[in-house]
C-alpha cells in the first residue's frame, strides 16, 4: 500500500515508444514513471493491472530508497524468434546511470508466478550493480579498467561486481566473456556442463547474470542444489545491501520457492 500514486510525474525520461527501448525484438504496451520509488502517472499506453501487480511484488521485496532508483516501470510484449524469449531488461536512463528503466514482459510472467518473482528480483539486482556507487562509466578504455570491464563501464573495486568476479570467476573464467556478444543461455553453455556452480547455463552466460540469478536464488530461498552455488548465496548473506531484500521477502511469507534452474556440472 501506498507504492502507487497516479498523479505522479517527471520530465527528465523519455517515454516515447523510441524512448522506452522499442525495436524488432519488442513492442511496449505500457509504461509509468517512478517517482521517489513510487509508481506514477501512465506516461505511455493504458494502466495495466498486471504491470501494477508486478510493481507491487517488485515494492514488496525492494526497499523505498532502492526503489528511488528507478525513474520508469513498463511493460512490453516479445516478438523475438527461437527458444529463448527476454522475460524483462533493464537499462540506464542517463549517462552516469543514476536512475533506471525496468521493462516486463507480461506474458510468460502471468503464467508462472513462481517466474514472476524470480524475474523481478533478477532484474532488480542489475541496478544494484549498475549505480554510480558500483561502475565507473567514463573510463574510455578496458586497458585502464583493473577489475572487470562489462562494456559500460569498469566496476570500481570494492563493487558487489568486481568482488564476485575475484570470488567466482578466476582461473580465466572472467578472460572467456566478450561483454559485447551479450548474454544467452547458448553462450553458457559449455561452462555450465563442466562447472556446478552456475544456476544453469543462463547464469554461466556471464559474471552480471550469474550475480542477478543467484541473487533471485538467494532473495526467495531457493535450495542451492550443489555448494559451489550455496557459496554464492552465503556470501551474498554477508551483503547488507542484499540480505534486507531476503528479509523483505521472508517477512512476507514469500519463499522457499522451487529451485527449477538447469543443474549444471552434470556433463
Amino acid at each position: 500500500a501506498g507504492t502507487v500514486d497516479m498523479s505522479l510525474t517527471r520530465d527528465d525520461v523519455d517515454c516515447s515508444a523510441a524512448g522506452l527501448g522499442e525495436d524488432k525484438t519488442s513492442t511496449f504496451i505500457t509504461a509509468h514513471y517512478v517517482v521517489g520509488g513510487v509508481l506514477g502517472a501512465t506516461c505511455f499506453g493504458d494502466a495495466d493491472p498486471a504491470l501494477i501487480q508486478a510493481w507491487e511484488i517488485l515494492s514488496i521485496i525492494t526497499p523505498s530508497p532502492q526503489l528511488a532508483d528507478l525513474g520508469l516501470f513498463g511493460s512490453f510484449k516479445s516478438t523475438e524468434g527461437g527458444d529463448e524469449v527476454t522475460l524483462a531488461f533493464v537499462n540506464a536512463l542517463d549517462d552516469v546511470g543514476t536512475f533506471f528503466q525496468m521493462s516486463i514482459n507480461l506474458d510468460p510472467f502471468k503464467e508462472d508466478p513462481n517466474e514472476a518473482f524470480l524475474t523481478l528480483a533478477h532484474e532488480f539486482s542489475h541496478v544494484l550493480t549498475a549505480l554510480p556507487s558500483q561502475i565507473n562509466r567514463s573510463v574510455e578504455s578496458e586497458d585502464k579498467c583493473v577489475t572487470y570491464d562489462n562494456g559500460e563501464g569498469c566496476y570500481l573495486p570494492n563493487s558487489f561486481m568486481a568482488q564476485w568476479v575475484t570470488l567466482f570467476w578466476g582461473d580465466g573464467l572472467v578472460d572467456e566473456i566478450d561483454p559485447s556478444e551479450g548474454a544467452n543461455g547458448d553462450a553458457g553453455l559449455d561452462r555450465c556442463s563442466i562447472n556446478p556452480g552456475f544456476l544453469g547455463p543462463y547464469a554461466a552466460s556471464s559474471p552480471e547474470e550469474d550475480f542477478a540469478e543467484s541473487f533471485s536464488a538467494f532473495v526467495f530461498q531457493l535450495d542451492a542444489g550443489s555448494d559451489a552455488v550455496q557459496a554464492k548465496l552465503d556470501w551474498m548473506s554477508e551483503q547488507p545491501g542484499m540480505v534486507e531484500f531476503r528479509n523483505r521477502a521472508v517477512i512476507a511469507g514469500i519463499g522457499p520457492l522451487e529451485n527449477n534452474f538447469e543443474p549444471c556440472g552434470e556433463g
